[in-house]
């Protein structure tokens, strides 16, 4: 028992610096990646850049005290190949291949040193080396769990599991400040004036790389010196957060989103007045932030996910503290959504709707029912296959919804109910639409506006002389319901268009 006792606690210890010297490691290659490559074609740097990569596998390997097979080495000839040949060669189709098959070669590198036997790989194995870095997400938080792992006379220490929920927090909050900024200009306004020396937008994409890098370069030495033996003297490991560090990150990124949405209520729901003070105009600033806001959306979600998944447990209830901040995330995500609601509107008053704006719409609404779901799963204990199972039938949902809607022929009737409220039309768009359209956009001729008619029906015209999307098929086995109604609709209006067209190019003439 006692030597089973030993062997734990130093494999806990040797855990621990292992994720520190990989820790260390990884941001020395994410700071030495901007220096040899941000704004710099790939030259010497690169062959450079792969020997300090492999020189962190064999500097990793000695430290963990993990046997190298021989079967290894040999791949280092092909890898230095390919890489010198960056350095040598300028063809840029070359260079390309040349930079993919040391980055791949990399990556099998990484799955040897995992474990792995090069002589057994299948044809799926070396098709798998393509989604390997999608592997490297759980050995990322396993590393870092050991980075923060207490030592014997520290364990429980409050200030160690503050420092590690503001360590996990802060990626996301520059990336959530970043999407902010960029989707609001009066926030980006505050932000700019609040850091009181002149931040350079570069500077901050710079140290944005590195951090990506960073991470990115933990996870990946992280799964090649991965410890499975440990397995079977000691249980499975279980990824867990404290109460405390989901807390903090959680409570940070509600303070965050709190604050924008403060900006959201006076500024964007607040009025033309109080926007036109700052110095922007109402559509200038409605136009922007749409795609950013629901970036934020969609990895709160991926966030809320991950963290519901490995917060520790009251048993099997997750404690209430946790659903009070998750719940409050939830609800501020929520009005962020509305924020992003209000802009799409807002920016098809002033330019119409498109069919990418209306899947916009959709999206939107098909995100509050996942966060509706996970808002039922965080407080009634479901099962993760129950929430995906609810998901999937909600994408199910959707999409037939969307087909039983008719997407183009839902946005052709919008902008011919816009056009008679404000007289404007994008006769280009509508004439690009499918067959699906098309009784909706035939309507065009219908209205009063001469030259909005006659350019809607030279565009329609000028199309279905070049393809044949309005024809009946030349096999049954192409026939198609949407093209067969609306064959006949242009055969019934060809005269019409023809005369409309003919008139306009005279006239152009």
């Amino acid at each position: 028992m006692f030597d089973c006792f030993m062997k734990v606690k130093n494999g806990a210890f040797e855990s621990l610096n292992r994720a520190r010297i990989i820790t260390v490691l990884s941001l020395v290659l994410g700071v030495l990646f901007d220096y040899l490559f941000y704004a710099k074609a790939p030259g010497i740097n690169f062959p450079l850049y792969i020997f300090l990569l492999t020189a962190g596998l064999w500097l990793i390997a000695r430290f963990s005290k993990k046997p190298i097979e021989k079967n290894i080495f040999w791949l280092l000839f092909p890898l230095l190949f390919f890489s010198v040949m960056v350095f040598v060669r300028a063809s840029l189709l070359l260079t390309f291949l040349n930079i993919i098959a040391s980055l791949l070669l990399l990556l099998i590198l990484a799955e040897l040193f995992s474990g792995k036997k090069l002589r057994n790989f299948l044809i799926k194995d070396y098709l798998k080396i393509f989604f390997l870095p999608l592997k490297f997400v759980s050995p990322l938080f396993q590393t870092l769990a050991d980075l923060f792992r207490p030592s014997a006379k520290n364990k429980g220490k409050v200030w160690r599991q503050i420092l590690k929920g503001i360590f996990l927090a802060v990626p996301f909050l520059l990336v959530f400040l970043l999407l902010f900024s960029s989707a609001d200009l009066v926030f980006h306004k505050y932000v700019s004036d609040l850091i009181s020396f002149d931040v350079n937008p570069e500077i901050i994409f710079r140290l944005f790389l590195v951090l990506a890098l960073t991470i990115f370069y933990i996870g990946a030495y992280g799964y090649a010196f991965e410890e499975k033996e440990n397995q079977v003297i000691t249980k499975p490991r279980v990824y867990r957060l404290e109460k405390l560090e989901s807390a903090v990150l959680l409570g940070l990124i509600n303070l965050l989103f709190f604050v924008f949405i403060l900006f959201q209520l006076t500024y964007l729901f607040g009025g033309e007045a109080n926007i036109s003070l700052q110095g922007f105009t109402y559509a200038e600033y409605a136009r922007r932030g749409f795609f950013e806001l629901i970036a934020v959306a969609a990895i709160s979600l991926l966030l809320l996910l991950g963290v519901e998944k490995y917060v520790a447990k009251k048993e099997t209830a997750h404690f209430r503290e946790f659903k009070i901040l998750g719940t409050a995330l939830v609800i501020q995500v929520g009005l962020i959504m509305a924020s992003a609601l209000r802009r799409l509107s807002l920016y098809e008053q002033a330019y119409g709707f498109t069919v990418l704006r209306l899947y916009s719409h959709v999206f939107i609404i098909f995100l509050a029912v996942a966060f509706g779901f996970l808002l039922y799963k965080i407080h009634k204990n479901q099962e993760e296959k129950n929430f995906a199972y609810h998901v999937f039938l909600s994408l199910i949902f959707f999409l037939a919804a969307m087909n039983f809607l008719n997407p183009e022929a839902f946005v052709a009737r919008r902008n011919l109910e816009r056009f008679y409220q404000t007289g404007d039309l994008d006769v280009s768009y509508l004439s690009s639409l499918s067959s699906d359209a098309l009784p909706q956009t035939i309507k065009v001729l219908d209205i009063a506006d001469e030259k909005l008619r006659k350019d809607f029906a030279c565009q329609l015209y000028g199309r279905v002389q070049e393809e044949n999307s309005f024809s009946f098929p030349s096999s049954w086995q192409a026939f198609n319901l949407s093209r067969a109604r609306a064959g006949k609709i242009i055969n019934f209006f060809k005269e019409d268009l023809e005369g409309e067209c003919q008139d306009y190019l005279q006239v152009g003439e």
